[in-house]
């Protein structure tokens, strides 16, 4: 627990895109057709009764599981999702933890990964399962891996991306698991103050400690002296390796605090894989130690504070839902304007399904893909073995009466140089034009999209850096030019007393 603020490199990584050779297991080679590949949702399908072995001790699964008949310990991350009702889990299958995680990209994952890797050495045979085994589950195992065998998190991935094939933690997850992986191998890398307090509005029963951001969105740790205490809130801060200050409000009670104890011991024993356990000092409200107070003490008097109340929480996102957890908080640019790709089979289809992570290979040939592309344009991919039903007319319809987009007028025609439109077409001018996409442009296009943004975000942000200098350049100059007026009327001032002592001087001698 210590930190200095990491940049983009040290917070993100690639996601391997195949296992090693080595990799633990894969799934049977006749779910794989190379001339054809799977969709997502046929992946899904396969893998759905599966119970994926990622160790012998160590298993991935969904609730369409085919439960094994031996006896299992479950850990159950999404206790929000009730099981199907034709498939509880058996009396031998004994629940040993279980979890309100919802997946989102603003779920934290790590502030519950020490009591997930404490039940996981107590317990033998251990299930981690969530609504499909796709992304918690998935990214759960990862950090498992990581933490109990010193894997890297590429590693990890590999590992289960291997055993399990629809392996695919959101980016939420990936990004904490990459930040778990520096934390873990450099101690200055990891925050300095959290707080223990209940994990989110649908769960507040269960409380854990959280790390103190100063922009969450950035993921910047707040320093010891930017956090505000509160008089019922618990706070612990990291002084060194071996020294933990916890400080408790007047209404914190004596079990929360025994409890926030035992969580800071978990961290560091499992999380980072300590050996030496640090000493926890508790401080009270009101008669703290100098030492602490030192600790905490701004670097200068007015230095603002950030206050953690979780009054104001936002209730964490439904599974499923698409985020863009990179955006600025300050609503600029948010989740609407992310590339989005959902895939149709049948004209007589309700509606499209949309995909959360993507690439090429989700477009296949019985499909239509539909890329949307927010303030750039719409792009139409038409599988070579769709059927004559899927005429331009009939895209064009069902692009622009799906609820969750909201699109103008959108037109497609063969291709074709296309006259320009005029204010008297009746068109609308700002409408995005859908358009024939090959399959190996999807990638592209997406991370094209993300590099425009990201040039936004550093735009703006550059912007406001620049706005700051001129401002304070101006409040420089003013003040500059008042201590010159100050300083030449106190020269005049001066100059004219020795004028009129002078005159006193001259008057005098002359009447001699």
């Amino acid at each position: 627990m210590g930190q200095q603020p990491s940049s983009s490199r040290d917070s993100f990584g690639i996601v391997p895109s195949e296992p090693p050779a080595n990799a633990y297991k894969r799934l049977p080679s006749q779910h794989v057709n190379v001339d054809d590949p799977p969709s997502r949702k046929e992946r899904l399908a396969v893998c759905a009764p599966i119970l994926s072995a990622i160790r012998p001790w160590l298993f991935v699964a969904g609730h369409g599981v085919v439960w094994p008949k031996q006896s299992h310990s479950l850990i159950n991350l999404a206790s929000e999702v009730p099981f199907l009702e034709d498939n509880p889990p058996p009396p031998h299958i004994h629940s040993v933890l279980t979890l309100a995680l919802r997946d989102g990209a603003t779920q934290e994952i790590l502030p519950f990964l020490p009591r997930v890797l404490e039940t996981v050495q107590t317990q033998a045979n251990v299930i981690v399962m969530c609504q499909q085994g796709v992304s918690r589950s998935c990214a759960t195992a990862i950090a498992i891996l990581m933490c109990r065998e010193s894997m890297s998190y590429a590693s990890a991935f590999a590992d289960v991306k291997a055993a399990r094939d629809v392996c695919s933690p959101n980016a939420g997850f990936i990004c904490q698991l990459m930040e778990l992986h520096a934390q873990r191998q450099d101690q200055a890398k990891r925050p300095r103050v959290y707080r223990f307090v209940p994990h989110a509005l649908h769960d507040l029963a269960t409380n854990v400690l959280k790390p103190c951001w100063l922009t969450p969105h950035a993921r910047i740790h707040a320093t010891p002296a930017q956090v505000r205490r509160r008089s019922n809130g618990i706070y612990v801060y990291s002084e060194s390796p071996l020294t933990v200050f916890l400080w408790r409000g007047q209404d914190a009670t004596d079990a929360n605090v025994a409890s926030a104890t035992t969580e800071v011991h978990l961290w560091y024993l499992h999380l980072w894989g300590e050996t030496t356990m640090p000493s926890v000092i508790v401080e009270r409200e009101g008669a703290e130690s100098a030492a602490f107070l030192s600790f905490v003490q701004p670097a200068a008097l007015d230095d603002a504070t950030i206050d953690f109340d979780d009054v104001s929480w936002t209730e964490p996102p439904r599974t499923r839902q698409v985020e863009d957890d990179l955006a600025p908080s300050d609503g600029l640019l948010d989740s609407s304007r992310k590339p989005q790709l959902r895939v149709i089979e049948s004209v007589d289809d309700e509606s499209w399904e949309l995909l959360q992570e993507y690439d090429s290979s989700d477009l296949v040939p019985n499909q239509v893909g539909w890329l949307h592309v927010p303030g750039d344009r719409d792009y139409i991919w038409l599988g070579k073995a769709c059927n004559s039903s899927w005429t331009y007319d009939v895209l064009v319809q069902r692009v622009q009466r799906d609820p969750s987009i909201q699109a103008g007028p959108v037109t497609i025609s063969k291709p074709r140089p296309k006259a320009k439109a005029t204010a008297d077409d009746n068109v609308d001018l700002n409408a995005l034009e859908p358009i024939l996409l090959s399959a190996d442009d999807i990638t592209l296009i997406r991370r094209d999209r993300e590099q425009q943004l990201n040039k936004q975000r550093e735009y703006q942000r550059k912007h406001k850096e620049e706005e700051k200098r001129k401002r304070d350049a101006m409040a420089k100059r003013v003040q500059d030019e008042v201590v010159n007026k100050l300083v030449r009327s106190e020269v005049m001032f001066t100059l004219l007393q020795e004028h009129k002592e002078n005159n006193k001087l001259g008057l005098s001698s002359s009447s001699r």
